[in-house]
Parts: structure tokens; C-alpha cells; sequence
């Protein structure tokens, strides 16, 4: 499962935001990161001396136009990609850069993921969707999958199959399944494109609560400025570069 996760890279993400209460624990630290591509043109500079600090429950929001760098640094903040330069810390450890045996190793065991599209087996139940996750991670546990489920109001839909059930109860299904294996930083590809908008409110209001329970910091995409409410931070980026960054009441 982590081989076919680690082959997909964020494509042109708009928004991207944290879910979660703010500490003082600082989670991860970015230092002049570079991550620079030779092009026949000449070199990208794609992030260009980022310095960035996440704590332990955060709701960011990054904001940029197209090119901007934003999708570089969601790959590198998730080690599907290495910089260039610069230094870059979790859990006030250095992550690995340019080892993919490394690199998918510590994806495994800090990094979940929430996509637009559920991506669940369909010939699976909601409850086995779970524990094939949490085998796959080397640990299931049939008793934590059931009370992720009524975590995210679907206790009563576990023995259900993904057809049988609709497109936000799917969505919740989905965030039950990446917080199965409980990841450090949980990331999200416009997990809510996919729902209308009272049903998006809905999956993002159990997101929410949901991180807070588990006591993880997460990192969304989002085309849906709407959701910013969600936030607590925003950080505009562009041409790889840092231009504010601001706390929001």
C-alpha cells in the first residue's frame, strides 16, 4: 500500500491547510530548503530558502498560484521528494532525503494521507478497509479500527460495503482508514472536492474533531477557500519563496 502511495505526487494543489489545536510542541522545521530542477531552459528553483516551522496540532493554510512551489514542498514536507539543500527535521529529527527504503519507512510511520477520490476496496467492508490498513502497517487491531469508525459517526455502517453507503460517509470512512495506523502529520488531496458543500462542512466539522482526538496534525489541499474557517494559519507562497505568514483569529 505504501509503494502505491509513495508513487503519487501532489499535482497542482491550490490550497493546503493543517487541522488541529496550536501548541508550543514543535512538530517539524524546515531551514533554507532548496529544491532546485535542471530543465532544458535551466535551473527551477521550485523552493527557494524555505524556512518553516509546523507545532503539534496546527491548522495552516498555504496559499499560491499555479507554480508557485506550494506541491514541491507538500512532497518534500511528506518525503515523497528530497530537497536539494537545506535541512529538514520531524520530531526534532533529521528525515531522510534520496534513500527511498528510508524515505517509504518513515512515510510509513509518521505520514497518512486523505484523497479526493476514497479510494476504498470496494469488495471490502467498511470495518476490513481498516484492518487491511492496519495490517499492512504491521498491526491490526479490530477494537481501535471499530472506535476510529464511531469516531467519525459510523459505528452502525461497519459491516457495510463502500456502494452501500454515500460519497461523505465514504469520505469518513477515509479518514478513519488514515488515522488508522495513527500518523504524526495526516495529508490530505482535496479530500472534500468530491462533496457539496453542507456535506463538505460536515466531513471537515468530524475531521476536525477526529485529529483533535488523536492528537494529529494534519496538511490539506483545497480548491475551497470555504474550508478556511477550518484554519488557524495562512502562509502565501510563490516563485519558492515564503511571502507572509500570519495567524488567523
Amino acid at each position: 500500500m505504501d509503494t502505491l502511495i509513495s508513487n503519487i505526487f501532489f499535482s497542482d494543489f491550490t490550497v493546503i491547510f493543517c487541522i488541529g489545536e496550536k501548541s508550543m510542541r514543535k512538530l517539524l522545521s524546515m531551514k533554507n530548503v532548496q529544491r532546485h530542477f535542471g530543465m532544458p531552459s535551466g535551473i527551477v528553483k521550485a523552493l527557494d530558502g524555505i524556512d518553516l516551522e509546523i507545532s503539534e496540532g496546527e491548522r495552516i493554510i498555504l496559499l499560491g498560484p499555479s507554480g508557485s512551489g506550494k506541491t514541491t514542498l507538500l512532497n518534500c514536507l511528506s518525503a515523497l521528494d528530497s530537497p536539494t539543500s537545506g535541512s529538514y527535521s520531524f520530531s526534532g529529527s533529521l528525515v531522510p532525503s534520496n534513500d527511498s527504503e528510508k524515505m517509504t519507512r518513515f512515510r510509513r510511520d509518521n505520514i497518512g494521507y486523505v484523497f479526493q477520490f476514497f479510494n476504498l476496496l470496494q469488495d471490502l467492508t467498511v470495518l476490513e478497509n481498516l484492518l487491511l490498513i492496519q495490517e499492512l502497517a504491521g498491526s491490526r487491531d479490530e477494537e481501535r479500527a471499530r472506535e476510529l469508525l464511531g469516531l467519525v459517526g459510523l459505528a452502525d455502517e461497519i459491516e457495510r460495503f463502500p456502494a452501500e453507503i454515500s460519497g461523505g460517509q465514504q469520505q469518513r470512512v477515509a479518514i478513519a482508514r488514515s488515522l488508522a495506523k495513527t500518523p504524526r502529520l495526516l495529508l490530505g488531496d482535496e479530500l472534500t472536492g468530491n462533496l457539496d458543500s453542507k456535506t463538505s462542512t460536515a466531513v471537515m466539522e468530524v475531521l476536525v474533531k477526529a485529529c483533535e482526538a488523536e492528537g494529529i496534525t494534519c496538511v490539506f489541499v483545497t480548491h475551497d477557500e470555504s474550508l478556511v474557517e477550518f484554519a488557524t494559519r495562512v502562509i502565501r507562497i510563490d516563485s519558492g519563496k515564503i511571502l507572509s505568514d500570519e495567524n488567523v483569529d
